[in-house]
């Protein structure tokens, strides 16, 4: 793509977009994410995040929407905890003792790269804008001065991309607002215009901002490239370049990527559009609403509590004294009353509860929250999970598929071609591997399953005292593993197919020897006792052997 093609197909996006979700976010910068910049314009000081935080009056949003955030983190992607692991499709890969060595090792080599990254500091904020805007963007890229994975979490203001027929990120393009010193400082002084240049040596041009526009877009490559083996930037299947707005021209150089880096997430995909739908704009009238009368209920209290007072004309010498302690002169002590507000508090208070328990229920609070439970129980646990799962089921598959799934992808990828994976064995080339996730939220979701399992188990044991033939139905391994899996319990804590087999093997030979020790001891026993019947009969007298062999033909 030329730089013109790049900045018409940037322009179309920001005038479709001007206008219409603009203002929901607008909306939510001052009443929702208050700390963040204003949506249309760059901050140019500490005194500007002030003035829009006194439009605030209540904070049931913001905590909302950090809150929900920080659970979310919590629960999909933990810092504290391996939260996804690397499996074959083929699950008899999975039980040999090669491949599952290897697909661990290469499962802890990628969750460590990410963990040691910035990862879980530029996800949370994703996650706050997923909640508050209902889209976030997140770039992963690798450091060359630290080779290290880097990720980004960019402001969604800054961005516009297009769609492939998946509904993926296809082309993207951000607007950046840089000084000319600062664009020296990035490409240096040789690789910018010469009318930056002057601008960066110019006192008076330093708080002059540039557009700069960075643009990600696929290149025309052979479906049979290598993408496993290191390439040259200018042949990856993607490429990047930064434009100046003004004049359409390159600064630096252009480089590729050779995944696209970019990974936009929507909370609920709204119909007709790019952008996603979030809580805190579902929740909007109820913000503005109780905002409002908060302000009011405060102008109200004000006034309670420092109220207005009038008198009669010329009743007053002076002018009135209203500071604490203050002294007035009036000539009629009567003539100087105060002016009851009659402002009726109650009905506020009942307002403002229905208002924010109303917010609170759209960042799920109610769902994600047990309340009077200070300890909370196994029970209670199991009981919040699977609120969280039908709460939040539908956003967790469109987070692991926009997300999570290509971000690993790639994690994968690029430490494979910086070669830190570990040699694949022999026999497993090209089998296809998939993600498991294993944090809280991802076993909430298979709970279900493992449910189910242990109440058929149940009902099945009492039936089979009655009909036994119905444990034939019941794979008993099978239904351990699975629940093993749901409760998130580690491949290495299970013994494999084959091991079970021998174990059960080994024990079989053990009892078919005691069988048959317990049988020789039986059968010495009873040679024993038939040796010494036959010594007792021959002690025994002629006559009354006769007479007992009489007995027992009679």
């Amino acid at each position: 793509m030329d730089n013109g093609e790049i900045l018409k197909r940037y322009e179309a996006l920001y005038s479709e977009r001007k206008g219409t979700i603009e203002q929901d976010w607008q909306q939510i910068d001052r009443y929702v994410v208050p700390g963040r910049s204003d949506f249309y314009s760059e901050l140019g000081s500490e005194h500007e995040v002030e003035r829009g935080r006194r439009e605030l009056y209540d904070s049931t949003a913001p905590k909302g929407a950090k809150r929900l955030a920080a659970r979310m983190h919590s629960d999909l992607t933990s810092s504290s905890q391996t939260w996804f692991e690397i499996r074959f499709r083929d699950e008899d890969l999975n039980e040999r003792d090669d491949s599952k060595e290897w697909i661990d090792e290469v499962t802890n080599i990628i969750y460590s790269a990410i963990n040691e990254s910035n990862f879980n500091v530029e996800i949370s904020e994703a996650y706050l804008d997923l909640t508050s805007y209902g889209t976030c963007v997140l770039i992963q890229e690798l450091d060359d001065k630290t080779d290290k994975l880097n990720f980004t979490a960019i402001p969604v203001r800054e961005i516009y991309f297009e769609e492939d027929d998946k509904k993926q990120v296809a082309k993207l393009y951000r607007r950046l607002q840089w000084t000319p010193l600062q664009i020296v400082s990035r490409f240096g002084r040789d690789n910018v215009p010469e009318r930056i240049q002057k601008l960066a040596d110019d006192a008076s041009s330093s708080a002059q901002r540039e557009d700069v526009i960075f643009a990600i877009y696929p290149r025309e490559v052979s479906d049979d490239l290598d993408t496993s083996k290191p390439i040259a930037p200018k042949a990856r299947p993607y490429a990047f370049k930064y434009i100046l707005k003004n004049g359409a021209l390159t600064i630096g150089e252009e480089g590729g990527f050779y995944e696209m880096p970019a990974y936009v997430t929507r909370w609920l995909k709204m119909a007709g559009t790019r952008w996603g739908k979030s809580p805190a704009i579902d929740a909007m009238g109820d913000i503005l609403t109780l905002n409002k009368l908060v302000e009011a209920t405060l102008e109200a209290t004000g006034k309670a509590v420092d109220p207005a007072t009038m008198s009669e004309a010329g009743n007053v010498i002076g002018d009135l004294d209203l500071r604490q302690g203050g002294h007035t002169t009036v000539t009629d002590i009567d003539g100087l009353r105060v002016i009851e507000s009659g402002s009726n508090f109650q009905a506020g208070e009942l307002s403002i509860n229905r208002l924010v328990n109303s917010i609170r229920e759209e960042f799920l609070q109610d769902k994600l929250e047990l309340k009077d439970s200070p300890a909370m129980t196994a029970t209670e646990a199991n009981i919040r999970y699977e609120l969280m799962q039908s709460a939040l089921g539908s956003t967790f598959e469109r987070i692991k598929t926009d997300l999570l799934d290509p971000l690993i992808n790639r994690s994968f990828t690029i430490l494979y071609r910086a070669g830190k994976l570990p040699e694949i064995p022999e026999g497993l080339d090209g089998a296809n591997m998939e993600i498991e996730y294993s944090g809280p939220m991802a076993r909430a979701q298979r709970n279900d399953a493992a449910n189910a399992v242990k109440q058929y188990l149940r009902e099945t044991a009492e039936l089979a005292e009655i009909y036994p033939e119905l444990l034939d139905l019941v794979d008993v391994d099978g239904a351990g593993r699975l629940v093993a899996s749901s409760s998130g319990v580690p491949a290495k804590a299970l013994r494999s197919v084959e091991e079970v087999e021998e174990l059960r093997k080994s024990r079989a030979e053990q009892q078919q020897a005691m069988q048959q020790a317990q049988q020789a001891e039986q059968m010495g026993n009873a040679m024993g006792a038939i040796g010494e019947g036959g010594q007792a009969m021959a002690e025994v007298p002629p006559e009354m052997q006769q007479a007992l062999a009489s007995v027992g033909g009679g």
